[in-house]
């Protein structure tokens, strides 16, 4: 493993845990642990998804992917990247707008994901 996909591996690591330790105190807000959050709470709701999403593109260099999964994992990223900006937005036909969009790209994602796992399938049985 090169230095560079240790670097990458090091700062994807960091923003997964940025990402796991944000959801724990946006639950613990929901659950009125923390309170008090108040004009914190769109950003505490934005912080993993634009952590697990940075920390998801940052990860694919190191492991080489072919064009087609880089595209689709690329995809997936630029979709929680994409989640996590409309939380930071006001709410505007723009901020709902994008909104729809992410949702349309969440199902391409797993309609592909789907489609990749039949064909699979289908070579593994004949």
């Amino acid at each position: 493993m090169s230095r560079m996909d240790k670097i990458l591996r090091h700062i994807s690591v960091g923003l997964v845990v940025v990402a796991v330790l944000s959801s724990i105190a946006l639950l613990a807000s929901d659950a009125n642990i923390l309170d008090g959050l108040g004009q914190w709470t769109a950003r505490i709701s934005a912080a993993p998804l634009l952590a697990v999403g940075l920390a998801f593109l940052i990860f694919q260099p190191t492991l080489r992917p072919r064009w087609a999964e880089l595209l689709k994992s690329a995809l997936l990223a630029a979709t929680f990247l994409l989640w996590g900006a409309v939380q930071l937005m006001p709410p505007t036909m723009l901020s709902r707008r994008l909104g729809n969009l992410v949702i349309a790209l969440y199902v391409i994602e797993l309609a592909w994901t789907i489609a990749a796992r039949l064909k699979a399938t289908r070579k593994s049985v004949e």
